[in-house]
C-alpha cells in the first residue's frame, strides 16, 4: 500500500470503482460503518468494539498482540475477511503544511521535488516521514503545494496489524479530511469560508483549518483538567472546562490570522465535533468571543436504517466512508 497516495483525489472527493470498506482504530474503540443512502445519510451498519486500556495510546499502537486479538474478533464477527480497507492516520502523527516550490517544477514532478527537499530545506518532526503533496491552486501569486506527512513506522504498524487479520489496507486518510467531507455534505461550503474544525475526543483536541476546501493546518493537543481538591490528581476527562477549550480555539484562530492567512483573512466558521456534554455552551462562548459562526459538525444526528441515532464518535469513520459513495 502507498500511504497517502492519490491525495488530490481525496481533496476533490472523487469516488472509486473498487469497493473500499472504512474502519477507524481509535484509542478507545474500533469503529466501522456502511452507508446505505447519502441524501440524507442513513447507515446500513454502525458497529464499535471497545479496546482494552492502553492498547492504542495517543495514536501509537502500544500493545500489538491485544490489538490483533480484538481486531481478529471484529473481522470475523463483522464479516470483513479479505476486505479492502481504508483507515485513518493518527492525528498526533500528521503534519499539514503549505509550502512554496519553484515555478519550473511541473505538477507530475512535485512528489519527486519534495522527496529531495524534505530533510534538506523542509524539516518535519519525523525522521521517517511518508507524505503526499498536491498543488494549492487557490494561490495565484506563487506556486504552493499542500504537504501532508506522517511517520512511516507508525503507519507501517497499522498496516501490519490490519494485514495480520486478513484485511487489505489500501487507503490511509486523515481525520480532518474525513470530518470536512462530512461537514461539506451537511453545509455545502462554497470555499470562501475560513473554517476552524475542532474535534474533541476525551481530553484530546485536534484542530484543523480549511480554506478553498484545502486543509492548511493541523494541531493535536491534550487539554488540562482541574485537579481534585482531595487527592490532587486530575479529575475525569469529562471535567474539561469550557473556557479551557474556548481559549485554545481563540489562540489558534489568532495564530491563523497573524501567521498563516493571506490578505488579512480571519476564521469565519467554527465546526465542532465530539460528544462533549457542554457543546452548546462552548459554541455560544465561541460566538461571543470570536464573533464567528459556530456550528455542530452535523445539523441533526445521523441514524441507522432502524432509526437508531449514532453518536459523534462515528463521524470520523462516516466521513471516511463518504469518500466511497460520493
Amino acid at each position: 500500500m502507498s500511504v497517502f497516495s492519490n491525495l488530490s483525489h481525496r481533496l476533490s472527493m472523487l469516488n472509486r470503482k473498487k469497493r473500499i470498506h472504512s474502519l477507524t482504530l481509535d484509542d478507545d474503540a474500533i469503529r466501522y460503518v456502511r452507508i446505505k443512502s447519502r441524501n440524507p445519510i442513513v447507515l446500513d451498519t454502525a458497529k464499535e468494539l471497545a479496546l482494552p486500556p492502553y492498547t492504542i495510546t495517543q495514536g501509537r499502537i502500544a500493545n500489538e498482540e491485544v490489538l490483533e486479538q480484538v481486531l481478529g474478533e471484529v473481522v470475523k464477527n463483522w464479516n470483513l475477511v479479505k476486505r479492502s480497507m481504508a483507515f485513518l492516520a493518527p492525528d498526533a502523527y500528521v503534519i499539514i503544511r503549505k509550502v512554496a516550490y519553484p515555478e519550473t517544477v511541473e505538477d507530475e514532478e512535485l512528489k519527486g521535488h519534495f522527496f529531495i527537499e524534505i530533510g534538506s530545506t523542509i524539516y518535519l518532526p519525523f525522521e521517517d516521514p511518508v507524505f503526499d503533496v498536491v498543488p494549492y491552486i487557490a494561490n495565484n501569486v506563487q506556486n504552493e503545494a499542500i504537504l501532508i506527512a506522517s511517520k512511516e513506522s507508525v503507519m507501517q504498524a497499522y498496516e501490519h496489524v490490519l494485514e495480520s487479520v486478513k484485511l487489505d489496507p489500501v487507503i490511509a486518510d486523515i481525520s480532518p479530511l474525513s470530518l470536512y467531507r462530512l461537514a461539506h455534505h451537511e453545509y455545502q461550503f462554497e470555499g470562501a469560508e475560513h473554517i476552524l474544525l475542532a474535534d474533541l475526543r476525551g481530553r484530546s483536541l485536534t484542530v484543523s483549518i480549511f480554506n478553498s476546501h484545502y486543509p492548511l493546518f493541523i494541531r493535536s493537543m491534550e487539554l488540562e483538567v482541574p485537579l481534585s481538591m482531595t487527592t490532587g490528581e486530575a479529575l475525569d476527562e469529562k471535567q474539561v472546562e469550557p473556557m479551557t477549550i474556548v481559549m485554545e480555539l481563540e489562540k489558534l484562530a489568532n495564530f491563523y490570522r497573524f501567521n498563516l492567512a493571506e490578505r488579512d483573512s480571519v476564521i469565519t466558521h467554527l465546526l465542532w465535533n465530539g460528544t462533549y456534554g457542554q457543546q452548546e455552551l462552548v459554541l455560544q462562548m465561541v460566538r461571543d468571543r470570536l464573533a464567528i459562526e459556530a456550528l455542530p459538525l452535523v445539523k441533526e444526528p445521523i441514524t441507522c436504517v432502524d432509526g437508531t441515532e449514532i453518536t459523534a464518535d462515528f463521524h470520523r469513520v462516516i466521513g471516511l466512508a463518504l469518500k466511497e459513495v460520493m
